[in-house]
């Protein structure tokens, strides 16, 4: 039973350059915010950078794990990934039960676990953690101007603050990572709704990779936690 058809040599690759990139933002962060402060004094713009409207932004993949794993309440979980390694998991979870699927190019098979049941369930909960597969696609947009805070909204159950993704958004050093990472001409393009403890409860996110050799690649992810 594998789990990690979604991971891509190519896709981790890129990665290691996306840890790189982001220290160079950081250490870059000072001036990038008070360039931000006065774009936005002088133009009157309402939407700011989510890292200039208060920190980092909560995008936190690692929440959504915790909840498969560790669920508090009744919800309904999906994640979707629309590539050549697609991955499609459903789930109904419950604190006593996790019942759904899992399907990739190797096939589906139903996802059960019962909480009492100390093997089903870490089984149940591991064939759930696809999600993993886009954590270098949110790290490189999740603390630049690429994410901007969009207000306060009521998503699926849950109070979230909405934001919005572009890479176009970008700054000239934030750009060279992108590039660097995406390739020319590639972008990352979504929306993410996010409760205040960093969980999205819908995240919709379009990336295109574009290779030097002229090959692009296109990836549609899609995650949600609709509360019961």
């Amino acid at each position: 039973m594998t789990f990690c058809g979604d991971c891509k040599a190519a896709f981790l690759k890129r990665a290691l350059v996306v840890t790189a990139g982001l220290a160079l933002l950081a250490m870059s962060g000072c001036n990038s915010s008070k360039r931000s402060k006065n774009a936005e004094e002088n133009s009157g713009a309402e939407q700011k950078p989510a890292a200039a409207a208060g920190g980092s932004v909560g995008i936190d993949l690692n929440c959504v794990i915790d909840h498969i794993q560790n669920p508090t309440e009744a919800f309904h979980y999906s994640y979707k990934k629309d590539s050549s390694n697609p991955v499609n998991e459903e789930a109904d979870i419950t604190p006593q039960t996790i019942d759904g699927s899992f399907a990739n190019n190797s096939g589906s098979h139903p996802v059960h676990g019962v909480r009492s049941d100390a093997d089903s369930w870490h089984t149940a909960w591991a064939g759930l953690s696809g999600i993993s597969g886009m954590s270098s696609a949110v790290a490189l947009v999740r603390n630049g101007s690429a994410t901007v805070r969009e207000g306060a909204e009521k998503m699926n159950g849950y109070d979230a603050t909405r934001y919005s993704i572009d890479t176009a958004r970008g700054d000239s050093t934030e750009q060279g990572l992108y590039r660097s990472v995406l390739g020319a001409g590639g972008f990352e393009k979504g929306t993410a709704w996010v409760t205040a403890q960093g969980c999205p409860v819908k995240l919709v996110v379009d990336s295109e990779l574009h290779s030097n050799n002229g090959s692009v690649e296109k990836i549609h992810y899609e995650e949600a936690m609709i509360r019961k």
